[in-house]
């Protein structure tokens, strides 16, 4: 019995001896298979957003920025590009409606659904410049518009500050939050912006230029943000400055007082004058990002 223990405890020790070599084997000399990526958040905040990143952890390459944060700015426009555009050819019996929906952090504003639904029964292709505060107030009523296939969306800046008297870092944020905010909202961002109140200087169109938004101003003005402004008073004015190319300003933000009731003898009119109401990238001719 004696014998059979000498021989047991050295074979023990020795296969003890082996399990801990071959430990240390596997732990030092081959390295541990470990994932090649970067950690990364789930989410962005910024813009004060939550975004979902969906990164694969085990994913060996460089995600895209729009993988990562959803949105991105859009390239800057050439600087040939970068000018003020008030309106399309002047021989192809083109118009464009246009409708401002914007609010100031004091005057919230509201949503002319009759107007938006004379649209829709008349198929008249639209585009609606959307502010920042505006879009976060009406998250509904941004995704109806987006929904119909013959309105465009543009961008009209966050809060409505003046853009001829504020500096270039306030520019980006009024142009970034609210574009960032429409992808969010609708999926998508937009290369138009409007320039609230129409003012502007060179160092405005140059900003907005660099996050691949082209300027669009407007040759014809309704009148309807005064109250004053009848319908019937309305009407003649607006039909006696369209020409082919026009951009007709409206609103459609509660602050166009009696535009909905002008509207279906405007674009009644205009129609049987031969006009075609197009989009401002379809009259400008300009490529959706």
């Amino acid at each position: 019995m004696k014998n059979k223990f000498i021989i047991i405890i050295p074979l023990v020790a020795l296969f003890v001896v082996f399990i801990v070599l071959f430990l240390v084997f596997i732990t030092v000399v081959i390295p541990p298979r470990t994932q090649v990526v970067t950690k990364m958040p789930t989410t962005s905040t910024a813009f004060g957003t939550s975004l979902p990143l969906n990164v694969p952890a085990t994913n060996t390459t460089e995600p895209s920025p729009q993988a990562v944060f959803g949105w991105q700015p859009l390239e800057p426009i050439p600087v040939t590009y970068r000018y003020l555009r008030t309106n399309g050819d002047r021989t192809s019996n083109k118009v464009a409606l246009t409708f401002d929906l914007c609010q100031t952090e004091e005057n919230p504003s509201g949503f002319d659904t009759a107007l938006v639904n004379v649209l829709i029964e008349t198929q008249t292709p639209a585009t609606f410049f959307l502010g920042g505060l505006w879009m976060q107030d009406h998250l509904e009523e941004a995704k109806k518009l987006a929904s119909v296939p013959f309105f465009e969306l543009g961008n009209h800046s966050w809060s409505h500050l003046d853009f001829e008297n504020i500096p270039p870092e306030v520019m980006s944020e009024e142009i970034i939050k609210t574009q960032s905010l429409m992808w969010d909202v609708v999926g998508y961002q937009t290369n138009i912006f409007r320039f609230p109140y129409g003012t502007y200087s060179e160092e405005a169109i140059d900003v907005v230029g660099e996050y691949g938004l082209y300027a669009i101003q407007w040759d014809v003005e309704s009148g309807d943000p005064d109250p004053n402004v009848t319908a019937d008073a309305m009407i003649p004015w607006v039909l006696q400055q369209t020409q082919s190319g026009s951009i007709i300003i409206m609103h459609a933000n509660g602050r166009g007082w009696n535009t909905a009731e002008a509207l279906p003898e405007i674009i009644r009119t205009l129609r049987a004058n031969g006009y075609e109401f197009v989009t401002i990238s379809e009259l400008l001719d300009i490529e959706s990002p």
